[in-house]
């Protein structure tokens, strides 16, 4: 995850606040990616905590502290977008890193056998919306994978 973390948020400094506004190869502005991203990393976050507070599996769609219950994906993205229009560069590379802060915070507090619980639902989860996500994004950002 950290590691994902490192050449993720290196790219993300690469493309800066001039970068920030111009198309990526998927057709989303960086500003609309990150966005994406760093909401992803919220509601993982958010997930977690109440994974590890209540021992709930939360599905990704449910919604939790404040974040209301959408039908797929795509509409949580569009939300993001839209949510984050008015967000300057600068805020939105400070709201990536406080997000994977915060959501690295809550799994460093899980057990090995909360980690490994529900057919390693942990795993599954991080993993998709951290360094796999990161992953999906890797050609929009000009890295190899």
């Amino acid at each position: 995850m950290d590691d994902g973390w490192r050449r993720f948020r290196e790219a993300v400094r690469h493309v800066g606040r001039t970068k920030m506004n111009e198309p990526t190869g998927a057709g989303w502005s960086h500003h609309d990616l990150f966005a994406h991203i760093a909401g992803w990393h919220d509601l993982t976050g958010r997930r977690m905590r109440v994974y590890r507070a209540e021992g709930r599996f939360l599905e990704y769609n449910e919604g939790v502290g404040g974040i209301a219950p959408f039908t797929d994906g795509d509409e949580f993205n569009a939300r993001l977008v839209s949510s984050h229009r008015l967000v300057g560069a600068e805020a939105l590379t400070d709201e990536l890193d406080t997000t994977f802060r915060s959501l690295r915070a809550e799994i460093v507090q899980l057990t090995d056998e909360q980690v490994r619980a529900n057919d390693d639902w942990v795993i599954g989860v991080v993993g998709g919306n951290t360094y796999g996500h990161y992953a999906e994004h890797a050609k929009e950002l000009g890295l190899d994978e």
